[in-house]
């Protein structure tokens, strides 16, 4: 028997580099749909990151750094990538005292958090409390970087004014807070 169409996978009959740097990699797949048709299929792939929701005394660390990609400043969650050979609560750990200067005391995993398909980014989620404030270490393309503790009352209502729109940001802060066992 011939199974339905939706539960076939897809299939990629071929797959083509088109661009690739030290952070990501662009590639163009031939793939043959769960119907039999054929198509092409661009994916960015973007290596493993860390973000943390540093919470304390119900608020919220956010940073605010310019994104050339959305050529404006943007509010998101304290994130970069894992270095190779890091560990990624290591990298958690330095990702957040090198953006905001905070070091906690507890630190629990959140699971991941995927970015929006074409897009191959997976952060893994780190919930950081007890925190304890020192300076900041960061680097150059950070120079300009903001750092603040959002109330949450203050960062639902930024949220649904779109003040507050990164995918991994809301995401992030929503597993979180459902791990911690906070309402919103």
């Amino acid at each position: 028997m011939k199974r339905p169409a939706a539960s076939r996978p897809w299939a990629v009959e071929a797959a083509r580099a088109v661009y690739r740097n030290p952070w990501l990699r662009v590639h163009e797949d031939r793939v043959r749909r769960p119907d039999g048709s054929l198509g092409r299929y661009g994916i960015v792939e973007v290596g493993d990151a860390v973000a943390v929701v540093a919470l304390d005394r119900g608020a919220v660390c956010l940073v605010r750094q310019y994104r050339p990609s959305w050529r404006r400043r943007v509010w998101e969650l304290p994130c970069g990538g894992i270095h190779a050979g890091e560990r990624p609560l290591a990298a958690a750990r330095r990702e957040l005292r090198e953006e905001t200067g905070l070091s906690a005391r507890c630190w629990r995993s959140a699971g991941v958090v995927r970015a929006n398909d074409p897009v191959v980014n997976t952060f893994r989620l780190y919930l950081a409390r007890g925190l304890a404030r020192g300076d900041a270490a960061r680097d150059a393309s950070e120079a300009d970087m903001e750092c603040r503790m959002w109330p949450l009352a203050e960062l639902k209502r930024a949220a649904l004014a779109g003040g507050i729109d990164d995918d991994m940001t809301l995401a992030g802060i929503f597993k979180c807070l459902l791990l911690a066992g906070i309402k919103l």
